[in-house]
C-alpha cells in the first residue's frame, strides 16, 4: 500500500509534550502514515518516550542540526508519502476524524496545497485562547500574516518539483516565505475545518518573533502588495524584467 501521509515533527527536548502529539496520529481513523521524528539531539527523554510507543511506523532520525526549519527540510527528504504534514511536538490532531476527512478531500483535489484552521490554545501575539484561525487566505491575506502551518498539507511530489526548501535564514519566519512561495507557484485550496490544536508560546509565538526578518520577508515580497501595484509593474517593465504576459499573469496571482 502506498503511503498517504509523512507526518513530521522535529522534536528537542520535548518529553513533556510529545506522547499528545503521537497519541493524536495513532488514534486516527484513517491509519495510512508514516511519522518522521526528526530530533535534534534531545538530552531529555524524547527519544525513550517516543520508542515506548512501538510502532513501526515511526521512523526516529537523531542528529545536530540547525534549528526547527533545517529539521523540517530533513523530514521532507526521509519521507515517502504522498502528502507532507507538519506537526509541532506540543501540537495534536483536533479530533481522530481529521486524517480521514482531509484524505477525502485530498483524493480528489488537483491542488498541490490544502489548508484549513487551527484552534489557539494559550494567547500569542497574532491570536487569542480559544481563537480559531484564520479561515481563507487570499495572497494579499498571506502576505500580511501567515497560515498556521499546523492547518497544510503539501503534496510531496509538488515539493520535490520545485526543489521548496526552508530559508534558514529566517530564524522564526522560514514558514511564512515558504508559504509565500508555494503560493507564487500554484493556488491552495481551504477547507473550512479544525485541524489541529496549535499550542502558543513556540519559536514562532514568542513575544520578540516580529524582530527575526519580518521586515526582510516584507520587503522581499513588497512587489506583491496591492497597493504597489501598478508602480511595480511599471518599474519592472522599465527595467525590462517582466513581458505582457508576464504583467497578466502577475495580475491575476494577486487576487
Amino acid at each position: 500500500m502506498n503511503l498517504f501521509f509523512s507526518i513530521i515533527i522535529p522534536t528537542y527536548n520535548s518529553n513533556a509534550t510529545i506522547s499528545i502529539a503521537l497519541n493524536s496520529i495513532i488514534t486516527q481513523t484513517f491509519q495510512n502514515f508514516e511519522i518522521i521524528i526528526v530530533d535534534g539531539l534531545s538530552n531529555d527523554n524524547t527519544i525513550s518516550t517516543i520508542r515506548e510507543f512501538q510502532d513501526d511506523r515511526i521512523k526516529i532520525y537523531s542528529e545536530k542540526d540547525k534549528g526547527v526549519y533545517d529539521a523540517m527540510n530533513k523530514g521532507i527528504n526521509y519521507s515517502k508519502g504522498k502528502w507532507i504534514y507538519f506537526m509541532g511536538s506540543d501540537d495534536y490532531f483536533y479530533d481522530n476524524t481529521t486524517l480521514f476527512f482531509i484524505s477525502n478531500k485530498l483524493k480528489w483535489t488537483t491542488k498541490n496545497v490544502l489548508y484549513g484552521n487551527v484552534l489557539i490554545k494559550g494567547d500569542t501575539g497574532w491570536a487569542k485562547d480559544g481563537k480559531i484561525y484564520n479561515g481563507k487566505f487570499s495572497l494579499q491575506k498571506l502576505l500580511r500574516g501567515n497560515i498556521c502551518h499546523q492547518s497544510m498539507f503539501y503534496k510531496r511530489k509538488f515539493i520535490v518539483k520545485n526543489k521548496l526548501e526552508y530559508n534558514l535564514r529566517y530564524v522564526v519566519s522560514a514558514d511564512w516565505d515558504y508559504n509565500i512561495r508555494c503560493r507564487l507557484i500554484t493556488s491552495f485550496m481551504y477547507v473550512n475545518k479544525i485541524i489541529a490544536v496549535f499550542n502558543a508560546g513556540g519559536l514562532s509565538t514568542g513575544k520578540n518573533s516580529n524582530e527575526y526578518n519580518t521586515n526582510e520577508i516584507i520587503d522581499k515580497y513588497k512587489y506583491l502588495y496591492k497597493s504597489d501595484l501598478k508602480n511595480s509593474i511599471k518599474s519592472r517593465l522599465k527595467r525590462g524584467l517582466i513581458f505582457i504576459t508576464d504583467k497578466i499573469k502577475f495580475k491575476s496571482n494577486t487576487n
